[in-house]
């Protein structure tokens, strides 16, 4: 699948650079496909990954933060990308741009679309090199060293499943939530679909991280205890891990989660038993 970036500022600003691979590395090194040598930009600092129809980012730990939406990522943490998403890498600042999917409920804007020429000039100019060619071998390169990169982290941190990002951990399935706010109905629909559609498999243990929603609304609370009515007749048991005191005093409202186990910790979570 093909996306942009859309330079948002500074004098290149409103210029698409199109993504055509399924790995992309931003950074100072040769290896990058986007490189650029400015302060606050690391060697290996990030990499776009495509799949399907689905755009998601990851912090490679360079020592340089990377920000999208003006939140800091976790290195090692893929997180999904949405069109209008915006990306800061050091004194970069692009805007994800892609004919995404429609969620129910919601129109997603397409701007900019009149601004996607696809000038191969303007591109190799501030994409590639000074030269205005990407040798075929630069490109193996990027592409063997992303994938390796890419392929140590998924090792380590499970599958990215759309919102979720789902691994085994002995006999505990345990979720990451990636998003931030767990606010907008549409949002919370499709979480919902994704975890219905990853769990259906019966008598599993299902350990929901939450240590990286900052918000959560009612209804939020509400899919959590409507997943654990659905996972009750497949002998599935829930639990829930790091998640903000506040967020768990609306789980505790509903009948349904009045007792489900929640853990501060996530080892806890992992080695008690439920």
């Amino acid at each position: 699948m093909k996306f942009y970036l859309i330079v948002a500022k500074g004098k290149k600003a409103g210029m698409p650079i199109p993504v055509e691979i399924d790995l992309f590395l931003i950074g100072s090194s040769p290896v990058c496909q986007l490189r650029a040598d400015y302060p606050g930009i690391g060697e290996q600092h990030c990499a776009l990954v495509t799949r399907g129809r689905k755009v998601f980012i990851s912090d490679l730990d360079s020592g340089e933060p990377t920000f999208v939406n003006g939140e800091i990522l976790t290195p090692g943490l893929e997180w999904p990308l949405h069109a209008g998403s915006v990306l800061e890498v050091g004194p970069l600042k692009f805007v994800i741009q892609y004919r995404e999917k429609a969620l129910s409920q919601r129109d997603l804007e397409e701007w900019a679309l009149s601004c996607l020429d696809q000038n191969d000039d303007r591109k190799h100019e501030f994409v590639r090199k000074a030269d205005d060619e990407f040798h075929s071998e630069q490109f193996e390169a990027a592409a063997s060293a992303a994938a390796a990169i890419l392929d140590g982290m998924n090792s380590q941190k499970g599958e990215v499943k759309g919102r979720l990002r789902i691994s085994r951990e002995g006999q505990i399935t345990l979720v990451r939530v990636n998003q931030l706010y767990l606010v907008e109905t549409s949002e919370l629909a499709l979480i919902q679909h994704e975890m219905y559609e990853h769990l259906s498999h019966p008598n599993l243990r299902v350990l929901v991280d939450l240590k990286n929603v900052k918000r959560m609304s009612s209804q939020a609370a509400e899919m959590f205890a409507q997943l654990r009515s659905w996972l009750g007749p497949k002998a599935s048991r829930l639990a829930i891990c790091r998640i903000r005191p506040d967020f768990e005093g609306m789980l505790r409202a509903y009948p349904v989660t009045h007792d489900l186990p929640i853990f501060a910790d996530k080892q806890k979570g992992l080695t008690s038993k439920w």
